[in-house]
């Protein structure tokens, strides 16, 4: 049995000070993992219809609460004044975070910016978008990339970290695409005749915007030729078509008016004649 001197002995304010801090610590890493834990469930549920990666939303999630845990256990043992073995823990942590660190940057900033990309919703699946030099409809969005099937066919994956660092594109939360038709004639062609045909070609188009009246532009100009521009707007899921098929009809337009469809460029270096 400890003797009265020995329990006299005892610091009973620090430890009290001491067992208060540790059960604030606690109460605040219970408090913590609780509501974070709800906090992504209801995120988990915001971005339902964007992703159906739900391992490596759960894998986050598990990985904040193991972060907070951790750091409640340092607070103890430097609370309980086992400052060895916290120092200990804290230079293995920190050689160990640095060297995982290098190892695992990328997926790192990858995971970041998914999470980044499920918050904004610049784009959702199903929408038509180009970004990192990919064009194509969005088929799944996972916290490390995203893919994307291409106009050509091929399933992209694009990681997520150069998805957030470019320019995004969706094409589908705009209903209309515009698109521009070029036709190359010579110098001395009809430009009045030439801009008729374009727009009768436009008119009897019936997939164009009502809405968004054709227009006719002079493009560039060079030495021999000049350009028309017949700039057109047309619903996204008809664009494609409707833009081959006024190619195909001002072809059909120009043989019939013996107009050249396409001029292209050409230049033509003749060598000096020799004096002898």
């Amino acid at each position: 049995m400890p003797s009265l001197l020995s329990l006299q002995a005892i610091d009973w304010p620090d430890i009290s000070a001491r067992g208060i801090v540790i059960a604030v610590t606690w109460l605040v890493v219970w408090l913590l993992v609780r509501y974070l834990g709800r906090w992504l469930a209801r995120f988990f549920e915001r971005v339902a219809d964007q992703t159906t990666d739900r391992t490596g939303l759960h894998v986050v999630r598990s990985l904040l609460n193991a972060a907070v845990i951790m750091i409640g256990v340092l607070i103890t043992l430097a609370v309980l004044g086992l400052t060895t073995a916290v120092t200990s823990m804290l230079t293995a942590a920190g050689v160990a975070g640095i060297i995982i660190g290098f190892a695992v940057k990328d997926v790192a900033a990858n995971l970041i910016s998914g999470m980044l990309l499920l918050a904004d919703r610049p784009f959702s699946l199903g929408d038509i978008v180009a970004t990192g030099g990919v064009q194509g409809t969005v088929e799944k969005i996972a916290l490390r990339s995203t893919r994307i099937r291409s106009v050509d066919g091929p399933m992209v994956t694009v990681p997520n970290s150069i998805i957030a660092a470019n320019a995004i594109t969706n094409f589908t939360t705009n209903p209309a695409r515009r698109f521009e038709i070029t036709w190359t004639l010579p110098l001395d062609a009809d430009v009045e005749a030439a801009t008729r045909i374009l727009l009768q070609v436009a008119a009897a188009e019936p997939r164009l915007l009502s809405d968004a009246q054709p227009q006719v532009l002079i493009g560039d100009i060079r030495n021999g030729s000049f350009d028309l521009r017949l700039i057109c707007q047309a619903p996204n899921e008809v664009w494609a078509a409707a833009q081959s098929d006024l190619k195909q009809a001002l072809v059909a337009h120009a043989r019939e008016r013996n107009l050249p469809a396409g001029l292209p460029a050409q230049v033509m270096y003749t060598a000096p004649v020799g004096t002898g």
